[in-house]
């Protein structure tokens, strides 16, 4: 008896084959797919330190809001705002400048006088970014005051 069947071996050997390749293909599309958001949902300037600077019982009057940060476009930020929030307040801060790409700034801010010292930590983000070429970057849009009722 003979028969005309190839063997099984090279059906199962050209199968793996495609299995393998499309699962390659689907790993690199994935992998693409991901870099792609991460670079597009990151702030263009990221905060390197955030801390209060103080040695009493309450904040110091005197720049004890010291802020570190680092542009990370190939084009220069113009302006940064800042969000701070510490021991219960918040501080809106505007650096203003030339700040080239991946430099460290570390700059000192008035902010907090008066607050009670509740450690070295408040909590620090990017809020908005303007570039040299006028583009502009914000973290999100705020919701809008709600209009008054005349009642």
């Amino acid at each position: 008896m003979s028969t005309n069947r190839k063997p099984l071996v090279s059906n199962n050997a050209a199968l793996y084959r495609k299995t393998l390749v499309a699962g390659l293909a689907l790993i690199v599309w994935c992998a693409l797919a991901q870099a792609a958001l991460a670079v597009s949902s990151r702030t263009p300037v990221v905060v390197d330190d955030c801390r209060i600077t103080n040695t009493r019982s309450y904040v110091s009057a005197f720049r004890p809001l010291m802020l570190a940060f680092t542009n990370r476009r190939a084009m220069p930020a113009e302006e940064v705002r800042f969000t701070v929030q510490y021991g219960g307040h918040t501080e809106h801060i505007v650096d203003r400048g030339t700040f080239a790409q991946n430099v460290r700034i570390d700059h000192a801010f008035n902010g907090f006088f008066n607050v009670r010292y509740a450690g070295p930590a408040p909590t620090c983000r990017v809020d908005y970014v303007e570039f040299r070429d006028a583009s502009v970057w914000m973290a999100g849009s705020p919701a809008a005051a709600p209009e008054p009722t005349n009642s």
